[in-house]
C-alpha cells in the first residue's frame, strides 16, 4: 500500500475572520492525496478551493458568541476514516454544550492573566481524546489554534494549528505522510503579510 500525502488544517474562520483560503494554504498543501479540515470553518462553502486540490473531509467547530458563528454546525462532530492501513479520526477538540463554553472563558481568562497557554491546552487536549478514541492510530483535532504533535499510548495526535491569525500565535497547516509502516508531520508555517499568508518552507 502505497504512503499517502494528507494535507491538515484547521480553523480557518472563513467569512469572519479571514474573507478566503489564502492562497498559501493552497500552496502549502498543493499535491496532498488528501486534505482533512479540524473545525472551526464556518462557513462550509470555504472549503470549495480545497476540493480543487483533493477530497476533503472537514467537521464542525465550537460557537464564537464575537463572530455569532455556529463553526460550521452543518458538519459532523467527528470522522472517522481507514486511511493506508491506520484508523484516523478527525474532531475539532472542544467540549461540546455549556461546559466547554465555561471552560473556552476560564482558558481565555487564564491566558490574559498568563496563567495558561495552548501548549498546555494542547497536551489536555490530547489525553482526553486519546481516551475517547482508543482504537485510532492518528487524532486530528484543532480549536487551540497552536500546533502540537504528541505521541500518546499507540495514537499520534496532531493538531496543525490555525490558519486564522490569532494573537500571539503563528498561522500554521500541516502535511502528513502516512502509510502502513510510516507516519510523518510536518508543520507548515505561514507568514502574514499585509493581504496574504505565505509558507515558510525550511
Amino acid at each position: 500500500m502505497p504512503t499517502l500525502t494528507i494535507g491538515l488544517l484547521s480553523d480557518t474562520h472563513i467569512p469572519h475572520r479571514l474573507k478566503r483560503m489564502p492562497d498559501a494554504v493552497l500552496d502549502a498543501l498543493a499535491g496532498a492525496d488528501l486534505i482533512l479540515h479540524a473545525g472551526d470553518v464556518d462557513a462550509p462553502t470555504a472549503l470549495e478551493p480545497l476540493r480543487a486540490i483533493a477530497p476533503v473531509h472537514a467537521v464542525r467547530g465550537n460557537f464564537h458568541i464575537q463572530d455569532l458563528s455556529d463553526g460550521g454546525a452543518a458538519l459532523p462532530a467527528v470522522v472517522k476514516l481507514q486511511v493506508a492501513g491506520r484508523q484516523v479520526v478527525l474532531t475539532h477538540g472542544h467540549r461540546p454544550g455549556w461546559l466547554g463554553f465555561s471552560l473556552k472563558c476560564l482558558h481565555v481568562l487564564g491566558q490574559w492573566l498568563k496563567l495558561a497557554d495552548n501548549s498546555k491546552a494542547n497536551r489536555r487536549t490530547a489525553r482526553r481524546l486519546a481516551r475517547l478514541y482508543p482504537e485510532a492510530h492518528v487524532i486530528v483535532f484543532g480549536h487551540s489554534h497552536r500546533a502540537h504533535v504528541e505521541q500518546v499510548g499507540s495514537a499520534l495526535l496532531v493538531n496543525p494549528g490555525a490558519v486564522c491569525p490569532s494573537p500571539g500565535e503563528r498561522p500554521t497547516v500541516a502535511r502528513m505522510q502516512l502509510g502502513e509502516d510510516h507516519l510523518e508531520v510536518e508543520i507548515v508555517p505561514l507568514v502574514a503579510g499585509r493581504d496574504v499568508l505565505i509558507p515558510v518552507h525550511p
